[in-house]
């Protein structure tokens, strides 16, 4: 089984990793690209990043600018439906819909406020298809910036939720059905549960939906102490998921965790310093290409010392 990471601030910006051997066999160096989420959709890799939206295949790269009015901060980019794809604009709180290179609609949960909104007001994050609408993550249910520079214990406390989203009559609809997280990150639907990581505190939890659609916690698996847990992939008997190196701590490298449906949990070392945002499948037959693309792509404007391009290794090419 091979993966594909998507790294935030971090000299890397993504990495082939083949969970087998616990070995990494392929990165692109962040001046190169810069990506938050990612994921595949309609036959290319499509990547998140502050205010753009990048569609990768082997033809080149082609760039989606999202709106203002504030800085974008996107994160989490995934497909709802066939045709459509969606993104989480961090910056104005809110998940736009694309169809093409057109943003053809807006879901905020803070919609209808009388007040300006500020910019990045409840770090919402990543979201998934559910019920009639949307799931999305935030870190707080009003906005929490100032908190940042404050003595106030944010990260800890249990402020984060989870917004049921969904359209009426034109309107934007939303409701908390979950809370009590630190930093929510990383929503993925299965067997009729939602989970989430509960980044800041290293716990996946488990939620199951009860008659009224709140979501009520039926599980809780302590991973680690030593990360912040974001990156959430489903595997054949158990989840894989992303430890980020904390900010401002020394020592700790990226790292995966296998947690088995046993209950066992697995280390499985990444590399140096950095921010696991996103884990997807490998795609043996476009991710060629992609590297590619990469390899002849112009580098950025970014500041510090960044590895070499890298070359996909002859036999990971089509290999299943």
């Amino acid at each position: 089984m091979r993966v594909l990471l998507g790294c935030v601030n971090s000299t890397v910006s993504l990495i082939g990793y083949d969970v087998a051997a616990k070995v990494p066999f392929w990165y692109c160096p962040a001046n190169v690209l810069r990506v938050c989420g990612i994921t595949w959709h309609q036959g290319a890799l499509w990547a998140a990043t502050d205010a753009l939206v990048q569609r990768l295949d082997p033809s080149g790269i082609q760039r989606i600018r999202m709106p203002g009015p504030h800085h974008n901060y996107a994160h989490s980019v995934k497909p709802v439906g066939e045709d459509s794809l969606a993104v989480a604009d961090t910056g104005n709180s809110r998940i736009l819909l694309l169809h093409g290179e057109k943003c053809v609609a807006s879901l905020s949960p803070l919609e209808g406020w009388e007040q300006e909104l500020p910019e990045d007001a409840i770090h919402l994050n990543d979201f998934i298809s559910w019920r009639d609408g949307l799931l999305a993550s935030a870190f707080n249910y009003q906005p929490f910036r100032q908190w940042k520079r404050s003595s106030f214990n944010w990260k800890a406390e249990g402020w984060g939720c989870l917004y049921h989203i969904r359209r009426h009559e034109g309107k934007t609809l939303a409701r908390i059905v979950a809370s009590g997280l630190n930093c929510p990150h990383s929503l993925s639907a299965w067997q009729g549960d939602v989970y989430c990581c509960s980044s800041a505190e290293g716990a996946l939890f488990r939620f199951s939906p009860d008659e009224y659609g709140r979501l009520q916690e039926t599980m809780r698996w302590h991973i680690t102490d030593s990360h912040f847990l974001r990156g959430c992939l489903r595997l054949e008997d158990g989840w894989l998921l992303g430890g980020s190196s904390r900010r401002r701590e020394e020592g700790q490298g990226m790292t995966l965790y296998y947690l088995t449906d046993t209950g066992q949990v697995d280390t499985l070392p990444v590399g140096g310093p950095g921010e696991i945002y996103d884990i997807i499948p490998w795609d043996a037959v476009l991710m060629p290409g992609i590297c590619q693309t990469l390899l002849q792509a112009p580098e950025l404007e970014a500041e510090g010392i960044f590895p070499p391009r890298c070359e996909l290794p002859v036999e990971y090419g089509t290999e299943a």
